[in-house]
């Protein structure tokens, strides 16, 4: 399901803009479903605060009690996954406040243009690039990280530096954030095997619990293996049974 947040003060430009959206996802067969406010009102900020995955945000940017660049930056604050459209009847006029605004954008649409045409592309430019389960973004420090969760191999707890480190197949990122907090935006593939150590179970080739060291795909040998982790291992593979 995708959710739609589309704001526009115009009647006119907001029907159209529901129409493209809708029959897109339609033509695509895409479940949907579009929110459609003329205002930033509080039913707008009950939407932008509830938790719903796969955001899809088309903002105009001028309109009578709000600025959809302001809102984009709460958005950001909270949510570095939902995807932004701005949409504008003066673009030159807010451009260079859109480029500066740092809201990872995904297009800015002139509504004196064929802005029918350019959402299109826009559409089929966010449904490229997916609602991929394996992307996650978050923000450190004010730098926005984006990984694929798939090319993660295990996260460390560096407690000298009081950093975490994410070791992955493009390389290693030392970031503020804890393990605790990482681990509540990865997914079920990645589990704690010490309380220092998360590991990412897709890239693992073997954990010996008698050892004590796991070892991944890309040759990396570690020995950060918890008893509980290796008594909880032993039971899962003396659950399986051959036929």
């Amino acid at each position: 399901m995708i959710n739609f947040i589309i704001c526009d003060d115009n009647e006119f430009f907001l029907l159209k803009i529901y129409n493209v959206v809708s029959n897109f996802c339609l033509n695509k067969n895409i479940g949907f479903k579009i929110y459609a406010f003329k205002g930033y009102d509080e039913e707008f900020y009950k939407v932008m605060n509830k938790e719903m995955d796969n955001k899809v945000y088309i903002l105009d940017i001028e309109t009578p009690n709000g600025n959809g660049i302001d809102i984009a930056k709460k958005i950001r604050s909270k949510d570095l996954n939902s995807f932004l459209i701005f949409i504008s009847g003066y673009a030159d006029k807010y451009i260079n406040q859109v480029v500066l605004s740092d809201t990872m954008f995904i297009g800015y649409i002139s509504k004196r243009k064929d802005y029918q045409e350019e959402l299109l592309k826009k559409l089929k430019k966010i449904f490229k690039l997916g609602f991929q389960k394996n992307i996650i973004r978050f923000k450190d420090q004010g730098i926005i990280y984006t990984f694929d969760m798939q090319n993660i191999v295990y996260i460390e707890a560096d407690s000298k530096k009081r950093r975490s480190v994410i070791h992955s197949l493009d390389g290693n990122i030392e970031v503020r954030l804890t393990l605790k907090k990482l681990k509540q935006i990865l997914d079920y593939r990645f589990a704690y095997s010490h309380r220092s150590c998360i590991i990412n179970h897709e890239q693992v080739v073997y954990i010996d619990t008698m050892v004590k060291v796991i070892k991944f795909k890309n040759g990396i040998v570690i020995n950060l293996l918890s008893d509980s982790f290796a008594k909880k291992i032993r039971l899962q593979q003396s659950s399986i049974h051959f036929m």
